[in-house]
């Protein structure tokens, strides 16, 4: 997509070069028109280059054209952004450190009592305990596989929570700044 903007660039710098033939390029306007009365812009060297650099960013907005809507455009019937949202992400932001935290905490429990199972399992079997026992240490362990996998899910589903309350106190701050 860049490079073909480039090329389009180019070429119209290129066209324009071409048809004003040593033209003085401080009196050349900015932009010219078509048959159609559409503005075609060109651009010197220096700018083509600058707007390489910046890459897709600077070329594919910089040259972005969409045809004439024939629908009304979409008003914002989204409520102002207040202060007060901005204080609500903060808040939901905190209570989600808070279950991080408390995840974690849950989480290292969990493992300490998967090695305990696991000793008490290595411990039966060497005393040679019944199958019974064995069969009980088993199921100790296996519960407590599952509850670390459940606290690892708890712990991924608070992280992502973060992450998105911190990208809506940003949007709200940004949207706040702006009015």
């Amino acid at each position: 997509m860049r490079i073909a903007l480039l090329l389009l660039m180019a070429s119209n710098l290129l066209n324009y070069l071409l048809q004003s033939k040593g033209t003085d390029f401080k009196s050349v306007p900015a932009y010219k028109e078509d048959a159609m009365k559409r503005r075609l812009w060109t651009i010197g060297g220096t700018t083509l280059l600058g707007l390489a650099l910046l890459g897709s960013s600077g070329v594919s907005h910089a040259q972005e054209t969409t045809p004439p809507s024939t629908t009304p455009p979409v008003t914002n019937t989204a409520p102002p952004v207040t202060q007060g949202d901005v204080r609500k992400d903060t808040q939901d932001i905190r209570q989600d450190r808070k279950d991080i935290r408390q995840d974690k905490r849950d989480l290292r429990e969990d493992r300490r009592e998967q090695r305990q199972d696991l000793r008490e399992l290595r411990e039966d079997r060497r005393e040679g305990a019944s199958q019974a026992e064995l069969a009980k240490d088993r199921e100790e362990l296996r519960k407590d596989n599952q509850a670390i996998s459940k606290d690892r899910q708890a712990l991924r589903k608070d992280r992502r929570d973060l992450r998105e309350d911190h990208k809506e106190r940003r949007h709200d701050r940004r949207a706040t700044h702006d009015k």
